[in-house]
């Protein structure tokens, strides 16, 4: 409960409930002050979800959810009570109080997050300023043989590491202590002293953002475009660090997550490249596990969305033991599964290259 003197309080004062809920349900006009439309909580053909404009209040005769704004975000998103205040602050365009932390080390531990998140914004830009140089002719043209365009390029803010190992170091140290470069996981040492030793983790790559499902980016992954077996991994990711874990993280959820509510059901595939192919195709519900099987944390994060899910992993074994895997995470948590297998044991990617969207779409049905 909102009282007078809270942040929340203003928040709920400020607040149009129909504004907010009109964002996630179609809402028509059935009276004076009452607007109504399908419940987002439980499945119905008839419209049994009224939302009171004078009242601020929302309540639905099927299932008999009801409750305030906050109320109502809190469950659609699955967030606590404090988290649906900002969400709606935000919605609002309302700035945010002041954070009072516990102690230093709590306010230099979230100080040093966002940090980190503008650092990986600002890697951002440097690696999509690389891919449009002369010498990243070559990256252009790989992401040109697998049907990238441009449009998608600039929407998946897809970049370039150039083969150097200082240059994104030198682009940020006027702004980021060695301290929080350390921490990036944007960057390789030989040492835990020695400055000079501190260099680019990501070389001669196509550089894939990974964000959170605010669309904050935290970490990338990086698809080698070198033959020689020294380059390394031909998909390298971001290490675990204080703003990226990959079991908590989506690829692309922040981008799909309106269309898997509004279609209520997500399509689940493997790599980024996969994504970026099936979301092309026109496909804007599909997610990617970055080539794991799902965990705990993603399928709970996922649920705030829909419970029904396509699962469209790679054919081969480890495609396979990846999806059994991920099955049974997703029956403990009662989603509806459909597991999709494409002809010619083709992945995702590789499928609409050969065959096209529509039949992508037929395969889905």
């Amino acid at each position: 409960m909102a009282n007078p003197g809270d942040f929340a309080y203003t928040v709920k004062q400020q607040a149009d409930i129909v504004r907010v809920i009109g964002d996630y349900v179609k809402l028509k006009k059935s009276g004076a002050q009452n607007f109504s439309g399908l419940c987002p909580f439980h499945q119905e053909k008839s419209p049994s979800f009224s939302v009171h404009a004078t009242r601020q209040y929302f309540h639905c005769f099927g299932c008999g959810v009801s409750g305030d704004v906050f109320t109502f975000v809190q469950k659609i998103e699955n967030i606590t009570f404090p988290e649906a205040v900002r969400a709606v602050a935000q919605k609002l365009g309302i700035p945010l109080p002041k954070v009072v932390y516990s102690s230093p080390a709590e306010a230099k531990e979230a100080g040093q997050r966002g940090a980190l998140i503008e650092m990986h914004e600002r890697a951002c830009v440097f690696f999509q300023e690389q891919l449009r140089r002369p010498e990243a002719a070559h990256a252009r043209e790989y992401l040109a043989s697998r049907g990238v365009k441009e449009e998608i390029i600039r929407e998946f803010r897809l970049g370039f590491a150039p083969d150097s190992g200082f240059l994104l170091r030198d682009r940020l140290k006027g702004d980021f202590n060695e301290e929080l470069q350390r921490a990036s996981g944007l960057f390789s040492f030989k040492s835990e002293t020695d400055a000079g030793t501190i260099y680019s983790k990501f070389r001669n790559r196509i550089m894939f953002p990974i964000a959170n499902d605010t669309g904050k980016v935290i970490a990338f992954t990086g698809r080698t475009l070198s033959t020689d077996d020294k380059a390394g991994p031909k998909y390298l990711n971001s290490p675990e660090t204080p703003i990226y874990s990959k079991s908590k993280v989506l690829y692309n959820l922040d981008r799909a997550k309106e269309a898997i509510r509004k279609l209520d059901y997500a399509i689940i595939v493997e790599g980024q490249m996969d994504c970026i192919a099936v979301y092309s195709a026109g496909f804007r519900n599909v997610i990617a596990s970055s080539g794991t099987a799902f965990s705990e944390i993603q399928v709970r994060l996922l649920a705030r969305f829909s419970k029904n899910i396509v699962v469209n992993f790679d054919p081969d074994t480890a495609g396979a033991a990846a999806t059994d895997r991920s099955l049974g995470m997703l029956v403990e948590e009662e989603f509806v599964i459909k597991v999709m297998r494409l002809e010619s044991g083709f992945d995702p990617d590789l499928f609409i290259r050969r065959n096209g969207a529509e039949a992508y779409g037929k395969a889905l049905q």
